[in-house]
């Protein structure tokens, strides 16, 4: 495939390859700007390590956001810089919230009562904040919550598949590809 050039990063400036981090998961996000770049259409770049943080969460986090941050801020200034965002979604998230208060190990334990996804490109408008919890982070604040869906949904609309679509299974049952709504308040 002539996508498989989108790895030779021998093209690359050593300052933009400074600038995702010398780490896999910083080189991944280079990579997948560079997939996008070539018309792949969904990427996922994983960095692992997060779920320990059940145990001594702050030195957990300590650890992981030098390698997160920088990365994630190369690869939107990336695509940003070539043109591509406006074309490109971009998420990151976890895959659960997290509770306020530390555990008696120190950590922080699994919380459906608040949840942080950054979210970039397509269409989407930066600088924005949706939703909030309680001053203690404990419990969203009244009706200021966004169901996940809503989340699935936005990202199918910036990519122009029609959320509400339903399809029918191999075995006939209907399903949709989102109970959510495309979240207006993101859009330029």
């Amino acid at each position: 495939s002539e996508q498989l050039a989108a790895f030779d990063v021998s093209d690359v400036p050593r300052a933009e390859l400074d600038a995702f981090g010398d780490t896999a998961f910083g080189r991944a996000c280079l990579a997948a700007a560079r997939l996008a770049e070539v018309g792949v259409r969904c990427i996922e770049v994983n960095l692992t390590g997060w779920d320990v943080a059940h145990v001594s969460n702050h030195a957990v986090h300590e650890g992981l956001v030098p390698t997160l941050d920088p990365a994630f801020a190369a690869l939107v200034a990336y695509l940003k810089r070539r043109d591509q965002l406006k074309d490109t979604v971009v998420l990151c998230c976890g895959e659960f919230g997290r509770t306020p208060q530390l555990n008696a190990a120190s950590g922080r334990d699994h919380w459906p009562h608040g949840f942080s996804v950054a979210m970039a490109g397509g269409g989407i408008a930066g600088g924005r904040v949706i939703g909030e919890t309680d001053p203690a982070g404990s419990r969203i604040a009244f009706d200021s919550g966004t169901p996940v869906a809503d989340i699935h949904a936005t990202v199918m609309h910036t990519m122009g598949v029609d959320h509400a679509l339903e399809l029918d299974t191999p075995v006939n049952r209907p399903m949709k590809l989102s109970e959510g709504k495309p979240l207006r308040q993101l859009m330029l």
